[in-house]
């Protein structure tokens, strides 16, 4: 990709993002103080995940993920809670239950969680890590919906575990997704190959939206994808090379791209908000926020803005792909663990790859 050729894209797609009204928000309010839904239905990947991949694939996640606010393993790809676990809350609402979950019979009843630790928002292919893209995900939702109203329409013995019909009308979709799908060797692609991959991504993502709408859903929440480039684990993959790192010593192409991604998802997001008239349609940036907390991490209490807290390397990544977080391996005829560090709030990073 020619960095020059991609600035000038940016710039273009900025100008004409500011340059058009945007509709969104204009049903509600901009702080999440009053936020109130009987249900969300989550997609998503890592970002969101509360134990659909584990559960899919068999595999239980253990500590340090889960240790400093449930204490024991919590199926997230964290230490602590998700910005999910955090919306739950701040609506009154219990965390969200995955879809696979069937131990300790679930309770569905204020929606329910298909994100996937490695999601993508293109269909999934014999080299994915995750085989629950965006589509299948959909297609769980829909499965899940139907199984929901023919139950109630045969006994009442299980409302308690069940969403009421409205809820699906009156819940909240959200969806973040997209991280993984820009997770590659973007260096080798031209930048008519970028470009084509977000079209592509945008046509699977809003073929989604559309299956959803016509279910009855009405009330979405998306977030754009975040600064790729500055996650420990692409820095490590593509950065190696000092003049493809910014000042920050972020992945400069990474960024870019998800930085021309995020503005035609936010382009979506306005034609299917004047498209669907009933809808209301809500685009975060997460981009921004975290790129912020890494870029003035010590204004915010951090000491390490990329540096993994859990991992094996040591500075300046703590990062190495053969021992994530928590593994133990034999390097070299000796036994290594990739231990977490002693205080995670100096970490914007928790493993090298989530924040």
């Amino acid at each position: 990709m020619k960095m020059m050729e991609m600035n000038l894209l940016i710039l273009v797609l900025t100008l004409l993002s500011c340059s058009i009204h945007s509709p969104l928000l204009a049903n509600g309010s901009n702080s999440i103080v009053g936020l109130q839904y009987p249900a969300v239905f989550n997609f998503g990947d890592s970002n969101s995940d509360t134990g659909e991949f584990f559960a899919g694939l068999g595999v239980r996640l253990g500590l340090p993920f889960g240790s400093t606010y449930f204490h024991k393993p919590s199926s997230r790809m964290c230490d602590g809670r998700l910005i999910l676990d955090f919306l739950m809350e701040a609506m009154g609402l219990p965390f969200l239950n995955p879809y696979l979950n069937a131990i300790g019979a679930p309770s569905f009843r204020n929606g329910c969680n298909f994100a996937a630790s490695g999601g993508t928002v293109l269909p999934a292919t014999a080299q994915s890590v995750c085989p629950f893209s965006f589509g299948i995900q959909v297609a769980q939702f829909l499965r899940l919906k139907a199984e929901v109203l023919q139950l109630q329409s045969e006994t009442k013995e299980l409302d308690k575990y069940l969403p009421p019909e409205d809820y699906f009308n009156k819940g909240l979709y959200m969806f973040d997704i997209g991280q993984n799908d820009f997770s590659i060797d973007l260096d080798s692609m031209s930048l008519h190959q970028v470009l084509a991959l977000i079209q592509k991504v945008l046509v699977e993502f809003e073929a989604g939206i559309k299956k959803l709408y016509d279910e009855g859903a009405r009330n979405f929440w998306v977030h754009n994808t975040g600064p790729v480039g500055c996650i420990a684990q692409i820095i490590a993959y593509y950065g190696t090379d000092p003049p493809k790192l910014d000042e920050h010593g972020c992945v400069s192409s990474h960024n870019q791209v998800a930085i021309i991604f995020n503005l035609q998802l936010h382009e979506l997001c306005r034609k299917l908000q004047s498209q669907y008239t009933e809808a209301n349609i809500t685009y975060t940036d997460i981009f921004t926020i975290k790129f912020d907390l890494i870029v003035n991490y010590s204004r915010y209490g951090f000491k390490q803005p990329i540096m993994a807290c859990c991992g094996y390397g040591g500075p300046p990544l703590n990062y190495d792909s053969q021992i994530q977080c928590g593994q133990t391996r034999f390097f070299n005829g000796s036994s290594v663990t990739a231990q977490a560090c002693d205080d995670s709030t100096e970490y914007v990073s928790w493993d090298g790859c989530h924040l």
